[in-house]
C-alpha cells in the first residue's frame, strides 16, 4: 500500500505538525507514505526531508492554480499511489487532491481518498459540509478521519454518512517534550526570574488574542509581574504590536513568531494559556501537557474529551478576560496546584501520543 499525505502549505500550524508526525510514525510501522504540498518553501520541508519522508513541493505554480490538479493526478499515477489523506478542508488542497483523484482513475488507477478533517462548520472555516456531502454524493470522497468524537458527532448533526467517519484522536510525541530540562532559548526577552506563560497559536479568526492580552493588562494593573510570550505566525505583525502598545504591555507580553524551538519554549514556562473561540482537538494544549506545564484554556466544546476542569488543568468561559486573569492569577500564586495539575496532565496525555494515533491510523488504512 503506497499513501500519499497531501497538504495545502509546508507553514508549521497544529495540522501540519500532525501531518509530520503521522508520516513518520507510518513508515516506521512499515508503510509507503510519502508526502506533497501544493504551495513548496515553508519549515515543514525540511523537518520532512530530515525524517526521510519523500516530499513532493511546488504543486501549485500561483495562488488559483487551476493546473495543480493535473499535477496531483500524474504525481498519484507515476507514484502508484493507493491512498491519499488530504489534510483539513482549508486552500486548495481538498479541491486539487480530489479532482486529481478523480481523473488518476479515469486512468485506471484505484485510489482512495480520505479527508483528515480537523474543523467544524461553525469555526473559522464557515460551513463546509455543502462540499463535502457534494463530493460524497459524486464518489470523489470515500473516508472522513474526524479527530474528536465531537466533531464527529457535529458533522453527522450537519447531514454527512456517520458510516464514513472514524475518529482518530490527534496525537503527540511524547519523548520530544518530555525532557522539561531542555536548553532554555537564549533569545527569550524579558527578565529571567519573572514567571513566564505561553500561548501557542497562528493568529486566525478562532483564536482570541485580544481576550489574552485585556487580561495580560488587568494582571499588570494589579501590579503582577509576568512574561507572556505569543508564538505562532502573525503574532509579530504589527497589529499584535500595535494592541500590546496600546494596553501598556511592551515590557510584559512578548510576540516572537513562528518558531521551530517549541519543546525548548515549553520548558522555560511555568503556564500555556490557549484563549480561544473554538477547537477541535489542539496540539499546543497536548504538547503542554506532555511538557509537565500546567494550562489554561477556554471552555470550548473541543477541550471537553482532552482533559478536565480543576484536575489536568483550568477552563475559563470564553472572551472572559477577568475570568482568564483570575485563572492566570491563580497558578501563578500556587506553585502546588500548578505542579498538581502539571503531572496529573502528563500521565493523562499518555491516552494521546503519537504511537496510539499512528497505531490507529495504520489500522485504519489497512482494513
Amino acid at each position: 500500500m503506497r499513501t500519499l499525505i497531501l497538504l495545502g502549505n509546508l507553514d508549521v500550524g497544529g495540522a501540519e505538525r500532525t501531518a509530520l508526525e503521522l508520516a513518520v510514525g507510518l513508515r516506521e510501522r512499515g508503510l509507503d507514505v510519502q508526502a506533497a504540498a501544493l504551495k513548496g518553501d515553508g519549515p515543514l520541508g525540511p523537518l520532512l526531508h530530515e525524517a526521510g519522508v519523500p516530499l513532493h513541493e511546488g504543486l501549485l505554480t500561483f495562488r488559483f492554480d487551476a493546473t495543480a490538479v493535473f499535477r496531483v493526478a500524474k504525481l498519484l499515477r507515476r507514484e502508484k499511489i493507493d491512498t491519499l489523506i488530504l489534510v483539513d478542508i482549508y486552500r486548495n488542497a481538498m479541491f486539487c487532491g480530489l479532482w486529481g483523484a478523480r481523473l488518476a482513475r479515469k486512468r485506471g488507477l484505484n485510489v482512495r481518498t480520505i479527508l483528515w478533517c480537523s474543523a467544524v462548520p461553525t469555526g473559522q472555516a464557515g460551513d463546509f459540509t455543502p462540499r463535502l456531502r457534494k463530493n460524497f454524493k459524486r464518489g470523489m470522497l470515500d473516508q472522513i478521519v474526524c479527530v474528536s468524537d465531537w466533531q464527529r458527532k457535529m458533522l453527522v448533526e450537519y447531514h454527512l454518512p456517520a458510516e464514513k467517519m472514524t475518529t482518530i484522536h490527534n496525537g503527540v510525541d511524547l519523548a520530544r517534550f518530555g525532557n522539561i530540562s531542555q536548553k532554555t532559548p537564549a533569545d527569550l526577552p524579558g527578565p529571567s526570574d519573572a514567571p513566564a506563560m505561553v500561548q501557542i497559536a497562528n493568529v486566525m479568526p478562532d483564536k482570541d488574542y485580544d481576550t489574552l492580552l485585556q487580561a495580560a493588562a488587568m494582571l499588570k494593573k494589579r501590579g503582577t509581574t509576568f512574561r507572556l510570550f505569543l508564538v505562532g505566525r502573525g503574532t509579530a505583525g504589527p497589529v499584535m504590536h500595535a494592541r500590546i502598545n496600546e494596553l501598556g504591555l511592551a515590557n510584559s507580553v512578548f510576540p516572537l513568531g513562528p518558531r521551530n524551538d517549541v519543546p525548548a519554549i515549553l520548558s522555560a514556562c511555568d503556564v500555556l494559556v490557549l484563549s480561544t473561540r473554538s477547537e477541535v482537538f489542539n496540539i499546543a494544549v497536548l504538547e503542554a501537557m506532555a511538557a509537565g506545564r500546567a494550562v489554561i484554556t477556554s471552555d470550548v466544546p473541543g477541550f471537553a474529551e482532552m482533559f478536565d476542569n480543576e484536575k489536568e488543568g483550568l477552563k475559563t468561559p470564553p472572551a472572559d478576560p477577568n475570568a482568564l486573569a483570575h485563572a492566570i492569577q491563580r497558578l501563578l500564586n500556587d506553585e502546588s496546584l500548578r505542579n498538581q495539575l502539571a503531572e496529573t496532565a502528563r500521565s493523562h496525555v499518555k491516552k494521546f501520543s503519537r504511537d496510539t494515533m499512528c497505531d490507529q491510523f495504520a489500522e485504519f488504512l489497512q482494513s
